[in-house]
């Protein structure tokens, strides 16, 4: 049986990620693209309207599948420790299995475009409150609601950021057990000052 083509649209997104995400290079030029994706300009500007409105297609693929991810590593941690600290083997799979980046696809295109417009703006922000408000979320839900869970969760969030720093520098995954070790040990420090 003949192998289906691969949609236009598809291989736009595919593209861009392989160029903009895995090597960072946001200041590829669209003909770049265009070329990796076997597309024509107005292919690009048919689907996403723009280079930014393709950004932001890709990163809205990549959210969705981050999302799916952790849900899912969530699911089978075990307590709520093992879910807390579950974004670490959900990065471990994400990174893997899904869409291998040399860091953050979405702290790196908040740092190479400064004046995103609002369909980039829009995922960018909806990626920052996931991780906050599930990192909140997650902390509440060992700790009870109050200023010390709110407190681990914004440690926690620095030490994932601090994770994502460390893959540009580091294997990625020498790079996410550092940064799973800094996590469980705040987490237990928490932990040992939380009331009985």
């Amino acid at each position: 049986m003949p192998r289906r083509p691969v949609p236009v649209r598809e291989r736009l997104l595919d593209a861009a990620d392989n160029l903009l995400f895995v090597d960072g290079a946001y200041a590829t030029p669209v003909d770049v693209i265009l070329r990796e994706a076997e597309a024509s300009p107005p292919s690009l500007y048919t689907h996403f309207g723009s280079k930014q409105g393709l950004i932001a297609a890709a990163l809205r693929r990549r959210l969705e599948i981050w999302t799916r991810t952790w849900d899912e590593a969530i699911d089978a941690g075990e307590g709520a420790r093992g879910r807390l600290l579950a974004v670490y083997p959900a990065l471990r799979r994400y990174q893997g299995v899904f869409l291998t980046e040399r860091w953050c696809a979405f702290t790196g295109t908040t740092a190479g475009i400064t004046d995103p417009g609002p369909e980039l703006a829009e995922v960018l922000a909806d990626e920052r409150r996931l991780l906050s408000e599930r990192h909140e979320e997650l902390c509440a839900a060992l700790l009870g609601p109050g200023p010390e869970a709110d407190a681990l969760a914004r440690r926690l969030v620095i030490a994932y950021g601090g994770t994502i720093v460390l893959m540009l520098r580091d294997p990625w995954r020498e790079a996410i057990d550092d940064g799973e070790a800094t996590a469980a040990a705040l987490l237990d420090a928490a932990l040992v000052g939380a009331p009985a």
